[in-house]
């Protein structure tokens, strides 16, 4: 029981740490990957809308400004 209580307050190692940075990077990897791919797909549907809305206003009125 002494035993247990000495290894749950004993320092973490330093391969211990990196391990745990190196978890820690790749979720952050993870989620700016995720925004990335996001911010991209809001990007092409912001262009697709404006190719169409201006197509749109070709159609019916003439060119835009």
């Amino acid at each position: 029981m002494l035993r247990q209580l000495k290894e749950t307050f004993r320092r973490p190692s330093a391969e211990t740490l990196a391990l745990r940075e190196l978890e820690e990077a790749k979720r952050s990897l993870l989620e700016a990957l995720s925004g990335a791919e996001y911010a991209k797909r809001m990007a092409e549907y912001h262009n697709d809308r404006i190719k169409r809305l201006t197509t749109y206003l070709k159609d019916t009125v003439g060119e835009p400004k």
